[in-house]
Protein backbone atom coordinates (compact mmCIF):
# COMPACT_ATOMS: atom_id res chain seq x y z
CA UNK A 1 0.00 0.00 0.00
CA UNK A 2 2.68 2.74 0.53
CA UNK A 3 4.06 1.76 -3.04
CA UNK A 4 0.53 2.01 -4.59
CA UNK A 5 -0.07 5.31 -2.75
CA UNK A 6 3.37 6.81 -4.66
CA UNK A 7 1.90 6.24 -8.01
CA UNK A 8 -0.15 9.28 -9.74
CA UNK A 9 -3.39 8.06 -11.38
CA UNK A 10 -3.57 4.76 -9.23
CA UNK A 11 -6.72 4.55 -6.81
CA UNK A 12 -7.13 1.56 -4.38
CA UNK A 13 -10.82 1.01 -4.89
CA UNK A 14 -11.29 -2.42 -3.41
CA UNK A 15 -9.56 -5.12 -1.23
CA UNK A 16 -10.22 -8.72 -0.33
CA UNK A 17 -9.20 -10.81 2.39
CA UNK A 18 -10.01 -14.32 3.78
CA UNK A 19 -11.37 -12.66 7.16
CA UNK A 20 -13.74 -9.83 7.71
CA UNK A 21 -12.07 -9.00 10.59
CA UNK A 22 -8.53 -8.25 9.48
CA UNK A 23 -9.94 -7.06 5.98
CA UNK A 24 -12.00 -4.41 7.75
CA UNK A 25 -9.05 -3.00 9.63
CA UNK A 26 -6.68 -2.77 6.97
CA UNK A 27 -9.68 -1.02 4.89
CA UNK A 28 -9.82 1.55 7.66
CA UNK A 29 -6.32 1.98 7.73
CA UNK A 30 -5.51 2.87 4.45
CA UNK A 31 -9.25 4.31 3.29
CA UNK A 32 -10.39 1.92 0.98
CA UNK A 33 -13.96 1.99 0.28
CA UNK A 34 -14.89 -1.36 -1.08
CA UNK A 35 -14.10 -4.48 1.18
CA UNK A 36 -14.65 -8.23 -0.31
CA UNK A 37 -14.19 -11.19 2.06
CA UNK A 38 -14.41 -14.87 2.80
CA UNK A 39 -15.33 -17.56 -0.08
CA UNK A 40 -17.32 -15.57 -2.35
CA UNK A 41 -14.98 -12.70 -1.72
CA UNK A 42 -12.36 -13.35 -4.71
CA UNK A 43 -15.10 -13.90 -7.10
CA UNK A 44 -17.12 -10.53 -6.31
CA UNK A 45 -14.10 -8.10 -6.28
CA UNK A 46 -13.30 -9.58 -9.66
CA UNK A 47 -16.65 -9.34 -11.06
CA UNK A 48 -16.46 -5.80 -9.68
CA UNK A 49 -17.30 -3.34 -12.80
CA UNK A 50 -15.84 -0.40 -11.27
CA UNK A 51 -11.97 -1.98 -11.37
CA UNK A 52 -9.59 -2.02 -13.57
CA UNK A 53 -6.60 -4.19 -12.54
CA UNK A 54 -6.14 -7.13 -9.81
CA UNK A 55 -3.29 -7.06 -8.11
CA UNK A 56 -2.23 -10.52 -6.52
CA UNK A 57 -0.50 -10.00 -3.09
CA UNK A 58 -1.87 -13.69 -1.64
CA UNK A 59 0.37 -16.35 -0.35
CA UNK A 60 1.77 -18.71 -3.21
CA UNK A 61 -0.82 -21.70 -2.63
CA UNK A 62 -3.69 -18.85 -3.51
CA UNK A 63 -1.76 -17.27 -6.85
CA UNK A 64 -3.38 -19.60 -9.24
CA UNK A 65 -7.33 -19.26 -8.26
CA UNK A 66 -7.06 -15.46 -8.25
CA UNK A 67 -5.10 -14.95 -11.33
CA UNK A 68 -7.54 -17.38 -13.25
CA UNK A 69 -10.34 -15.86 -11.50
CA UNK A 70 -9.40 -12.24 -12.83
CA UNK A 71 -8.45 -12.95 -16.30
CA UNK A 72 -12.28 -14.65 -16.51
CA UNK A 73 -13.97 -11.68 -15.33
CA UNK A 74 -11.36 -9.67 -17.97
CA UNK A 75 -9.37 -7.76 -15.24
CA UNK A 76 -5.77 -6.71 -15.84
CA UNK A 77 -2.93 -8.63 -13.30
CA UNK A 78 -0.33 -7.56 -11.35
CA UNK A 79 0.94 -10.98 -9.58
CA UNK A 80 3.35 -11.15 -6.73
CA UNK A 81 6.49 -13.61 -7.44
CA UNK A 82 7.06 -16.22 -7.56
CA UNK A 83 4.54 -16.71 -9.96
CA UNK A 84 3.46 -20.10 -9.22
CA UNK A 85 4.90 -23.02 -6.82
CA UNK A 86 5.65 -24.71 -10.14
CA UNK A 87 6.00 -23.92 -13.83
CA UNK A 88 2.59 -25.77 -14.10
CA UNK A 89 0.62 -23.42 -12.08
CA UNK A 90 2.62 -20.35 -13.83
CA UNK A 91 1.76 -22.05 -17.61
CA UNK A 92 -1.90 -22.20 -16.93
CA UNK A 93 -2.04 -18.64 -15.22
CA UNK A 94 -0.56 -17.52 -18.61
CA UNK A 95 -2.86 -19.62 -20.27
CA UNK A 96 -5.98 -18.52 -18.89
CA UNK A 97 -4.30 -14.75 -19.45
CA UNK A 98 -3.56 -15.09 -22.80
CA UNK A 99 -7.04 -16.59 -23.44
CA UNK A 100 -8.96 -13.04 -22.03
CA UNK A 101 -6.34 -10.93 -23.66
CA UNK A 102 -5.42 -9.12 -20.55
CA UNK A 103 -2.52 -7.48 -19.97
CA UNK A 104 -0.79 -9.38 -17.11
CA UNK A 105 2.51 -8.73 -15.14
CA UNK A 106 4.40 -10.33 -12.79
CA UNK A 107 5.84 -7.90 -10.40
CA UNK A 108 9.22 -8.28 -10.52
CA UNK A 109 10.70 -5.10 -8.84
CA UNK A 110 14.69 -5.42 -8.65
CA UNK A 111 15.41 -4.53 -12.49
CA UNK A 112 13.18 -1.26 -11.53
CA UNK A 113 15.55 -0.07 -8.72
CA UNK A 114 17.57 2.84 -9.52
CA UNK A 115 20.07 1.59 -9.14
CA UNK A 116 19.66 -1.24 -11.05
CA UNK A 117 18.23 1.45 -14.04
CA UNK A 118 21.84 3.25 -13.77
CA UNK A 119 23.34 -0.18 -14.92
CA UNK A 120 21.29 -1.38 -17.31
CA UNK A 121 22.12 2.22 -19.28
CA UNK A 122 25.86 1.86 -18.72
CA UNK A 123 25.16 -1.81 -19.74
CA UNK A 124 23.58 -0.98 -23.02
CA UNK A 125 25.60 2.05 -23.87
CA UNK A 126 28.20 -0.23 -24.03
CA UNK A 127 30.75 1.11 -21.07
CA UNK A 128 31.63 -1.93 -20.16
CA UNK A 129 31.93 -4.10 -23.17
CA UNK A 130 30.65 -7.17 -23.81
CA UNK A 131 28.77 -8.72 -20.92
CA UNK A 132 30.41 -11.75 -20.14
CA UNK A 133 29.09 -12.52 -16.14
CA UNK A 134 26.80 -11.78 -13.89
CA UNK A 135 27.01 -12.41 -10.40
CA UNK A 136 23.89 -11.69 -8.30
CA UNK A 137 23.06 -12.15 -4.47
CA UNK A 138 20.01 -11.17 -2.03
CA UNK A 139 19.78 -12.75 1.27
CA UNK A 140 18.33 -12.26 4.94
CA UNK A 141 17.43 -14.01 7.30
CA UNK A 142 14.44 -15.66 6.81
CA UNK A 143 10.73 -14.80 5.62
CA UNK A 144 7.98 -13.24 8.04
CA UNK A 145 4.78 -15.74 7.56
CA UNK A 146 5.29 -19.52 8.51
CA UNK A 147 3.65 -20.72 5.01
CA UNK A 148 6.65 -19.49 3.55
CA UNK A 149 8.51 -22.73 5.12
CA UNK A 150 5.73 -25.16 3.78
CA UNK A 151 6.66 -26.79 1.00
CA UNK A 152 3.14 -27.66 0.15
CA UNK A 153 1.84 -23.86 0.33
CA UNK A 154 5.08 -22.14 -0.51
CA UNK A 155 5.88 -24.43 -3.30
CA UNK A 156 10.22 -23.84 -2.51
CA UNK A 157 12.20 -21.77 -0.25
CA UNK A 158 14.69 -19.24 -0.76
CA UNK A 159 15.21 -20.42 -4.13
CA UNK A 160 12.05 -20.34 -5.47
CA UNK A 161 11.17 -16.57 -2.72
CA UNK A 162 14.27 -14.91 -4.37
CA UNK A 163 15.95 -16.93 -6.57
CA UNK A 164 13.07 -15.06 -9.16
CA UNK A 165 14.64 -12.01 -7.95
CA UNK A 166 18.30 -12.76 -8.57
CA UNK A 167 18.17 -14.98 -11.21
CA UNK A 168 15.75 -12.61 -13.74
CA UNK A 169 18.26 -9.53 -12.81
CA UNK A 170 21.07 -11.28 -14.47
CA UNK A 171 18.97 -12.17 -17.40
CA UNK A 172 17.53 -8.87 -17.97
CA UNK A 173 21.11 -7.30 -18.10
CA UNK A 174 22.51 -10.31 -20.48
CA UNK A 175 19.77 -9.97 -22.29
CA UNK A 176 20.10 -13.31 -23.98
CA UNK A 177 17.91 -16.70 -23.86
CA UNK A 178 19.25 -19.01 -20.59
CA UNK A 179 20.56 -22.68 -22.29
CA UNK A 180 21.49 -24.72 -19.80
CA UNK A 181 21.29 -24.25 -15.65
CA UNK A 182 22.84 -26.23 -12.48
CA UNK A 183 21.70 -25.52 -8.99
CA UNK A 184 22.02 -26.69 -5.83
CA UNK A 185 19.56 -26.34 -2.85
CA UNK A 186 20.35 -26.59 0.66
CA UNK A 187 18.47 -26.58 4.35
CA UNK A 188 21.43 -25.51 6.64
CA UNK A 189 19.82 -23.63 9.60
CA UNK A 190 16.30 -23.54 9.86
CA UNK A 191 14.01 -26.83 10.97
CA UNK A 192 11.77 -26.47 7.68
CA UNK A 193 10.88 -28.73 4.86
CA UNK A 194 11.89 -26.33 1.54
CA UNK A 195 15.33 -25.18 1.12
CA UNK A 196 17.10 -21.87 2.76
CA UNK A 197 20.42 -21.40 0.82
CA UNK A 198 20.55 -21.92 -2.86
CA UNK A 199 22.95 -21.68 -6.09
CA UNK A 200 22.21 -21.32 -9.37
CA UNK A 201 24.13 -20.83 -12.29
CA UNK A 202 22.95 -20.36 -16.05
CA UNK A 203 24.40 -20.26 -19.16
CA UNK A 204 22.86 -17.82 -22.05
CA UNK A 205 23.04 -18.27 -25.63
CA UNK A 206 26.55 -17.17 -26.68
CA UNK A 207 28.18 -18.62 -23.68
CA UNK A 208 27.68 -15.52 -21.20
CA UNK A 209 27.65 -17.00 -17.57
CA UNK A 210 25.22 -15.98 -14.31
CA UNK A 211 25.50 -17.13 -11.06
CA UNK A 212 22.64 -16.52 -8.59
CA UNK A 213 22.95 -16.78 -5.09
CA UNK A 214 20.05 -16.57 -2.18
CA UNK A 215 19.91 -17.32 1.59
CA UNK A 216 17.54 -17.21 4.51
CA UNK A 217 19.98 -17.65 6.83
CA UNK A 218 22.08 -14.97 6.63
CA UNK A 219 22.36 -12.33 9.48
CA UNK A 220 22.25 -8.35 9.47
CA UNK A 221 19.38 -7.43 7.24
CA UNK A 222 18.27 -7.50 3.90
CA UNK A 223 21.89 -7.96 1.37
CA UNK A 224 20.76 -7.00 -2.38
CA UNK A 225 23.68 -6.71 -4.71
CA UNK A 226 25.01 -7.61 -8.09
CA UNK A 227 28.67 -7.34 -10.03
CA UNK A 228 28.77 -7.23 -13.73
CA UNK A 229 32.10 -8.69 -15.80
CA UNK A 230 32.49 -7.15 -18.85
CA UNK A 231 35.18 -7.39 -22.08
CA UNK A 232 35.59 -3.52 -21.35
CA UNK A 233 35.07 -2.89 -17.74
CA UNK A 234 33.57 -3.79 -14.42
CA UNK A 235 30.68 -3.07 -12.27
CA UNK A 236 29.77 -3.22 -8.55
CA UNK A 237 26.46 -2.57 -7.04
CA UNK A 238 25.29 -2.69 -3.45
CA UNK A 239 21.86 -1.54 -2.81
CA UNK A 240 20.53 -2.48 0.61
CA UNK A 241 23.98 -1.59 2.75
CA UNK A 242 25.64 0.98 0.89
CA UNK A 243 22.25 3.55 0.63
CA UNK A 244 24.10 6.40 1.57
CA UNK A 245 22.46 6.89 4.48
CA UNK A 246 24.02 5.68 7.90
CA UNK A 247 21.80 5.90 11.07
CA UNK A 248 22.33 5.46 14.66
CA UNK A 249 19.99 4.45 17.25
CA UNK A 250 19.57 3.19 20.39
CA UNK A 251 15.78 1.61 19.41
CA UNK A 252 13.92 3.62 22.25
CA UNK A 253 12.02 5.47 20.30
CA UNK A 254 11.96 2.35 17.40
CA UNK A 255 14.65 3.38 15.60
CA UNK A 256 14.78 3.48 11.69
CA UNK A 257 12.74 1.29 9.09
CA UNK A 258 14.46 -1.03 7.40
CA UNK A 259 13.14 -4.59 5.37
CA UNK A 260 14.23 -7.65 7.36
CA UNK A 261 16.59 -5.81 9.99
CA UNK A 262 17.81 -8.30 12.67
CA UNK A 263 18.28 -5.35 15.15
CA UNK A 264 16.21 -1.86 15.92
CA UNK A 265 19.16 -0.35 17.69
CA UNK A 266 22.61 0.17 16.29
CA UNK A 267 24.18 1.23 12.92
CA UNK A 268 20.83 0.80 10.33
CA UNK A 269 21.33 2.22 6.73
CA UNK A 270 17.85 2.94 5.36
CA UNK A 271 17.24 3.09 1.99
CA UNK A 272 15.41 6.26 0.65
CA UNK A 273 12.35 5.90 -1.22
CA UNK A 274 12.47 2.24 -0.39
CA UNK A 275 8.85 1.39 -1.10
Amino acid sequence: MPALKEIQGVEVAAIFGRTEAKTSEFAKKWGIEKQYFGESGLDAICRDKEIDVIDVGLPNYLHLDAVTCAAENNKALICEKPLGRNAGEGRRMLDAARRAGVTHCYAENQIFMPKALYVEKLVRSGAVGKITSIRSREAHSGPHSSWFKTKELAGGGALLDMGCHTIELARHLIGKRPREVLGWIATLYHEIDVEDNCLTLVRYEGGTLGQSEASWSAKGGLDVRFEAFGTEGTIFVDMTRETGLRVFTTGISGGAVVEKTDSTSGWLFPSLGEH
